[in-house]
């Protein structure tokens, strides 16, 4: 396994790998725990998807196992009869009756993941009831989320641009475009996918448009003389993650921190939530206005009627750039909703990440959401522009989602807005974290 240091924090981190290794998740473990870290491992499809039917595996856990703490926090589907019961019961049910509804052929792993949890629960009348709980919220979710619009709707079409600015397919493999109708998608917690879309992208003939094509035809480029040893590490490292890439960190996060299940389930049912959001509203802003990636620019540059652009028609960025528009980058919005959610809701910490065997270490949250989004230009698929109006957009959606009643407790607790001193905290002194979920 490579260790990828971040950065300043290299000596620190001398001491930070040594510690001794956190308890692997199993059945025995939290069932909020244990159930997240089988949905994250076994979720397919696109990274929208992913992030989707995560947050609905929270969404249906964590009014389950609510109803088994008699409604202490506020329920995401209210007006369910369930009996309460047995938490793990009703928590492993709910889980798994989500993920056997929406993805079926692993309906075989998601049985004997059940059965393993209900061997720890002791027969009787709590058994039965937490099933019950589990089984009633999932089909309240799942019968809530049938038509959510995640796949195409009939007739449903999307035409590329040609003129400059607008996206087309890019090369090398020149895909169409990806899940242009995931804006449309319902969203967990906000009113729309359009909320919080941010003003247009800036105008090719602007400073602000002028200074991004430059930066990220020099540093972004497959040849780079200028990208550093560590930035590229950086861009290769989040150019594999997903949909299911923060919610790993939030998970791996409060997994040793001794929470009840309550808290468990409330601090991943705001995080996943918050996150599918944020995928939403990004797609919803790379349609509105189809705008172009950085390949298609720098090639077009000298055919885009702009005097300030120089084109390169053999320019090519570090990796292939993923098949849809640029602005605005939804690594960058699912990373801003993330980093927001789980300041407000976690203690900061220094922490590494590992994805695909390949593991990269954080000075903190916003460390990480800074890096995942500074890594798009140093890959060379996005304009910072596309990144620091995808954190902002991100960081929206959570204020948003951790503003909403669902999933917070009775009484609600203190401001959301709280979040934003943990951001102006990034390279202060950590702290070894203590759950902030406060249940009143």
């Amino acid at each position: 396994m490579k260790i990828r240091v971040s950065g300043m924090f290299a000596l620190a981190m001398t001491t930070f790998l040594t510690a001794p290794v956190e308890a692997a998740i199993t059945a025995a473990s939290d069932p909020v725990l244990f159930w997240n870290d089988l949905a994250i491992k076994t979720a397919g499809g696109n990274p929208a998807n992913q992030a989707r039917v995560i947050a609905m595996v929270n969404a249906a856990m964590y009014d389950a196992v609510n109803r088994t703490y008699n409604g202490a926090g506020n329920y995401y589907n209210v007006g369910v009869v369930a009996p309460g019961g047995n938490v793990r019961a009703a928590a492993s049910q709910a889980a798994h009756d989500v993920l056997v509804a929406v993805n079926g052929s692993q309906a075989a792993t998601y049985g004997a993941a059940l059965t393993a949890s209900l061997a720890l629960v002791a027969p009787g009348t709590a058994k039965a009831n937490g099933v019950a709980t589990g089984a009633a919220y999932a089909s309240a979710l799942v019968t809530l989320r049938a038509n959510d619009g995640s796949t195409p709707p009939p007739g449903f079409s999307y035409t590329p641009g040609n003129l400059p600015g607008q996206w087309r397919p890019t090369p090398p493999g020149n895909a169409p475009a990806a899940i242009p109708f995931w804006g449309n998608v319902t969203p967990f917690l906000l009113n729309s996918g359009n909320q919080f879309r941010p003003l247009a992208p800036p105008t090719l003939d602007s400073a602000e448009y002028l200074s991004a094509y430059s930066e990220v035809k020099e540093i972004g480029s497959l040849t780079s003389a200028s990208r550093t040893a560590d930035q590229t590490a950086s861009a290769l490292f989040w150019d594999v993650s997903n949909g299911t890439t923060w919610n790993r960190i939030g998970l791996d996060l409060i997994s040793d921190d001794g929470l009840s299940t309550l808290e468990n389930a409330r601090v991943m049912a705001k995080l996943s939530t918050a996150i599918a959001d944020s995928l939403i509203a990004g797609f919803d802003a790379k349609y509105a206005y189809n705008f172009w990636r950085p390949v298609t620019a720098i090639r077009e540059g000298d055919n885009d009627g702009v005097a300030g652009t120089s084109g390169d028609a053999g320019w090519s960025a570090l990796f292939a750039t993923p098949a849809h528009p640029s602005f605005v980058s939804t690594h960058s919005t699912q990373s801003g909703a993330a980093s927001a959610v789980l300041l407000s809701l976690v203690q900061d910490q220094a922490f590494c990440n590992t994805i695909s065997g390949d593991t990269r270490c954080f000075t903190g949250i916003a460390d990480a959401a800074a890096d995942a989004a500074n890594s798009r230009v140093w890959g060379g698929i996005h304009f910072r522009f596309d990144n620091e109006i995808g954190l902002a957009t991100g960081q929206a959606v959570a204020g948003w989602a951790l503003s909403q009643a669902a999933f917070n407790a009775v009484p609600e607790p203190a401001s959301w807005a709280l979040m934003i001193a943990g951001f102006g905290l990034a390279g202060s002194a950590l702290r070894r974290r203590s759950s902030k979920v406060a249940y009143a």
